[in-house]
């Protein structure tokens, strides 16, 4: 017993004196795989030049290698300036980098900690260190942001994309897109290449289904209701961002609930962030969201409150319906080497909490629906806390990840996206 406490102290000691070490020489330790890093313009400490004179750096193998970034815009209202679609929005500082501003790159692309400037390339103007932190293990990386007087290379990364007329989007990781009859929910989902992936749409569609009661009346509305209109989006080679306004109509055009919405898509997830307002407020309101699988069968089912995971059969037995359906923060569908996960988050304090919804049964019956059966159907069903709902309005997230085959940890890496997100600090180089 003393041996192991000694030498587990010696291993504490050498693994902080190794990360001090690390961090003296600029060696990266940041080991986030998944996610992007967010840097306002009030944090940056070079801005006021022109978007496109801007270029992103990371050290790598002592070379200062160009990697993917965009600077996207918002407006004094905090609203991102959209730069394509049906309703495109200009911003009053003539396209220059300013303080309610994004840059966005990805955590994986970051590098080590420049020694000096000499390898800084000529001709830049100003440069600004970045420094990313992950608050949880203290791991560092770094880039550098350049300002120049003309318009300066990019790298040819470009890690998403969007089709605006097919409703459809990709990256190297997945891909998908919706129904135009019904786009609220995405009707094809599919694992790509840069997973091992060929393609293959595995989803039937989403699926969403709400319950309501107002002035004495009970009505049900699904997905093929819900009326979207998208305004415009922002397509970039890290992240694309598509605005748009949902509405799910009670009767004569009055709709029972309104909805905001960002959706987010980066290399390795798709994140719905929305604000749903109720201008009539209902007596009751249910609402259920289901990724309905076409043939998961083999595959196994974990969630944070199934930790031991689940296999689907395609039979809904006594296994199945004793599983936990209380509030739960992550699940995943996995098999040997690929997985689909969800996630979903809200604001700290709100009432509204999603239960597990889970069905396994292939001979499942729903008109509204394209390939027969639930194999499975899991999603979030928001049954819990509408009614102790103080506000008109609610925000929530809803989160789908793309990753390899899962691996006992990988839960926390994916919720450390929300839960513990990644710090950025900015100095003039």
């Amino acid at each position: 017993m003393k041996w192991t406490k000694i030498i587990t102290s010696f291993m504490i000691i050498f693994c902080l004196a190794f990360s001090v070490s690390a961090e003296e020489q600029g060696i990266k330790s940041l080991q986030r795989r998944f996610d992007p890093v967010i840097v306002t313009g009030q944090t940056c400490s070079l801005t006021g030049e022109p978007i496109l004179h801007y270029g992103l750096y990371a050290l790598k193998e002592n070379r200062l290698i160009p990697i993917p970034f965009q600077i996207d815009e918002k407006d004094e209202d905090g609203k991102f300036i959209l730069t394509h679609g049906k309703h495109i929005t200009t911003d009053n500082d003539n396209n220059h980098f300013d303080a309610n501003d994004e840059l966005v790159f990805m955590a994986m692309d970051t590098g080590e900690k420049l020694p000096g400037k000499a390898l800084l390339p000529q001709g830049y103007k100003a440069c600004a260190e970045i420094e990313v932190t992950g608050p949880v293990s203290q791991e560092k990386a770094w880039v550098y942001l350049m300002a120049f007087n003309t318009p300066e290379y990019k790298s040819s990364l470009d890690y998403v994309s969007y089709n605006h007329k097919t409703l459809s989007f990709s990256t190297r990781n997945y891909s998908g897109h919706y129904n135009k009859k019904f786009p609220v929910g995405a009707s094809k989902y599919a694992f790509e290449e840069g997973l091992g992936g060929h393609g293959k749409d595995f989803i039937d569609r989403i699926k969403a289904r709400v319950k309501i009661k107002s002035m004495g009346i009970t009505l049900n509305r699904s997905e093929e209701d819900i009326t979207v209109e998208e305004e415009g989006y922002i397509d970039g080679p890290v992240r694309v961002v598509v605005y748009s306004k949902n509405a799910t109509p009670l009767f004569l055009g009055i709709p029972v609930s309104a909805t905001k919405q960002y959706t987010y898509y980066y290399d390795s997830y798709a994140d719905f962030a929305f604000s749903a307002s109720f201008p009539i407020k209902p007596g009751y309101f249910r609402a259920t969201i289901i990724d309905d699988f076409k043939d998961a069968k083999g595959w196994t089912f974990y969630n944070s409150n199934n930790p031991s995971g689940h296999i689907i059969d395609g039979k809904m037995d006594d296994s199945d319906k004793k599983l936990d359906r209380s509030p739960w923060t992550w699940s995943v569908l996995t098999r040997d080497d690929l997985s689909f996960w969800s996630v979903w988050i809200a604001p700290p304090g709100c009432p509204v909490k999603a239960s597990l919804y889970f069905n396994d049964d292939e001979n499942a019956k729903d008109k509204m629906e394209d390939d027969p059966g639930e194999l499975p159907g899991i999603g979030f069903d928001f049954n819990i806390g509408w009614d102790k709902l103080k506000a008109d309005t609610v925000e929530l997230r809803l989160v789908h990840f793309y990753t390899k085959g899962y691996q006992k940890g990988m839960e926390t890496d994916i919720r450390n996206i929300y839960d513990a997100p990644l710090s950025a600090t900015s100095v003039t180089f």
